[in-house]
C-alpha cells in the first residue's frame, strides 16, 4: 500500500477545505458536485480515483454503499461499506428516501476516506454538535501549545504511533483524542490504516 499512502498523502496536503454552503434544513452542508468538482483534479494529479457502488449488505440485509479509493498505477487500493438505514421521511415515498440516504452517504463517505475537511462538522441530523471537554492525550513527549489532531491522516498517524510506542491505549486515550477532530466514519479509516501499516495491533 505504499505506492497508495503516498498518493493520498499529497492529496491531502493540496486538498483544500470546502466550505458548507448548501441549504438544507436549518442547517448547511457540502454539496456532492461541488466535492467532486474540486477533488478530480487533485486526485489526477497523484493518480487516484473511487468509485461508489450499491448493494445489499448479506449480514443485515440492508442497502449499502461501498467506497473504493484505488491508486491505478500500481492497482492499490481501499474500500469500505456502509448500511445505509431506511428512514421513514415526510414527503417522501420509500425510494426518495433511498435517494436521500445515498447521496448523504456518498458524500461523507468519499469526504472521510480521503481525509477532506470540511468547515464545520455536523450530525446527521443536521444540528451542530455541541464541544465536549475531552482529556488530551499524553505522548510522554513536551506538550505543545495545542494536542489535538492536525486533520492531516498521515500526520496524525505518526502522532498515533508515538503514542502506541509510549504505552496509549487505543480505545481509552487514542480514540477520545482522534474524536476532537474527526467524526466517527473517519477514525474508522484511521483505525484501518493504523493496523495495515501495523501501527496498531
Amino acid at each position: 500500500m505504499k505506492n497508495y499512502y503516498k498518493a493520498l498523502a499529497g492529496f491531502q496536503q493540496e486538498c483544500p477545505v470546502l466550505l458548507k454552503d448548501t441549504d438544507g434544513y436549518n442547517y448547511k452542508y457540502i454539496d456532492l458536485p461541488k466535492i467532486i468538482h474540486t477533488i478530480n483534479p487533485l486526485m489526477k494529479k497523484y493518480g487516484l480515483g473511487f468509485t461508489q457502488k450499491l448493494g445489499t449488505n448479506k449480514e443485515t440485509q440492508q442497502p449499502c454503499l461501498t467506497t473504493t479509493i484505488f491508486h491505478f498505477e500500481s492497482g492499490e487500493f481501499d474500500t469500505d461499506t456502509v448500511d445505509i438505514p431506511i428512514v421513514d421521511m415526510k414527503s417522501q415515498n420509500l425510494y426518495q428516501s433511498l435517494g436521500s440516504g445515498t447521496t448523504y452517504f456518498r458524500r461523507y463517505a468519499l469526504s472521510c476516506q480521503l481525509g477532506i475537511v470540511s468547515d464545520k462538522d455536523l450530525d446527521a441530523y443536521g444540528e451542530e454538535t455541541k464541544p465536549v471537554a475531552k482529556k488530551e492525550l499524553d505522548l510522554g513527549v513536551p506538550k505543545k501549545k495545542s494536542n489535538v489532531p492536525t486533520g492531516n491522516v498521515p500526520d496524525d498517524l505518526i502522532t498515533i504511533k508515538k503514542g502506541v510506542d509510549n504505552g496509549k491505549d487505543l480505545e481509552k486515550d487514542i480514540i477520545p483524542w482522534l474524536k476532537k477532530t474527526y467524526d466517527d466514519l473517519t477514525i474508522k479509516q484511521i483505525k484501518k490504516q493504523a493496523h495495515e501499516q501495523e501501527i496498531i495491533k
